[in-house]
């Protein structure tokens, strides 16, 4: 047993990832506490063990009542590059977003949402 592997609680992976900075692609994020994570870029995740994959947009620090910010993203009609700063809270929680249109990057009649 390699004793300088740092044990992980979660992976997860998915499509994209949004920070304030940017989008990131093909985002693999590790989880080894609370509010202790790492995220990499990594193309191929299925070839790493205990790797969720969840397709479409992560984010973080989504606001505690999730359902209710998302709405509010539904009838706004920014992209979520520019919407997303404006919803995101210190300390939130980690969501997905799924059924968007990449193109545009906004989210369609089919997107919905999900609490990780």
């Amino acid at each position: 047993m390699n004793s300088s592997v740092r044990p992980f609680r979660r992976r997860i992976a998915s499509n994209l990832l949004w920070t304030p900075q940017g989008l990131v692609r093909h985002p693999l994020v590790t989880f080894y506490g609370e509010r202790d994570f790492l995220v990499e870029s990594c193309p191929a995740p299925d070839r790493l063990p205990a790797t969720e994959f969840h397709a479409g947009l992560l984010v973080g620090d989504f606001p505690e009542d999730y359902r209710a910010a998302f709405e509010r993203l539904r009838s706004d009609a920014d992209d979520l590059s520019t919407a997303l700063p404006r919803v995101v809270v210190p300390h939130g929680i980690w969501v997905v977003l799924s059924g968007l249109d990449y193109a545009a990057l906004r989210l369609t009649p089919h997107s919905r949402i999900q609490r990780l």
